[in-house]
């Protein structure tokens, strides 16, 4: 399972609002410059999160963006929904009933999906925005760094036992 990229840059775009002092609103220029993320993609993520109510927006000469609410009142699932819509794309995960899931009975990775669903929702749900701004963090490896990793990663047989 990965974290797409949308979910990764909204995640990135929010935390730096919330490590700002928020006396001031940020431009989306100076995010991206914090961040190195492409200006254009974060035009994209700013109307999903302020759909979301996660971020609001000012205009004008000092305009900018702020968090929509404490950074302590938002989760990483919060801002993975607002971006990706859902945690994750089975019908029926976190449903307390099969009433998303056009199944007339649980199939048979039912039981394990929804306790993955659980399990993220759960990790997701409970990490919060203050805590991660908290963290040292910053800006990711450089691409060279990951492509050295992502080929590695893809050098080496899945199941080594096997």
């Amino acid at each position: 399972m990965k974290i797409s990229t949308r979910s990764e840059y909204g995640i990135r775009l929010l935390l730096v609002l919330a490590r700002s002092d928020g006396t001031a609103p940020l431009s989306l220029s100076q995010i991206a410059h914090v961040e190195k993320l492409p200006h254009d993609y974060l035009e994209q993520l700013v109307g999903d999160l302020r759909r979301a109510e996660l971020i609001t927006a000012s205009r004008g000469q000092s305009g900018g963006y702020r968090l929509g609410r404490a950074a302590e009142d938002i989760s990483v699932a919060d801002v993975v929904r607002a971006v990706e819509g859902s945690l994750m794309e089975m019908p029926c995960a976190g449903t307390a009933t099969l009433e998303a899931c056009d199944r007339p009975q649980p199939c048979s990775v039912h039981d394990v999906y929804q306790r993955l669903f659980e399990s993220m929702a759960g990790a997701l749900g409970s990490s919060t925005l203050s805590e991660l701004a908290a963290s040292a963090g910053g800006p990711p490896y450089p691409v060279e760094v990951r492509r050295r990793v992502r080929a590695a990663s893809s050098a080496s047989p899945s199941h080594p036992n096997s």
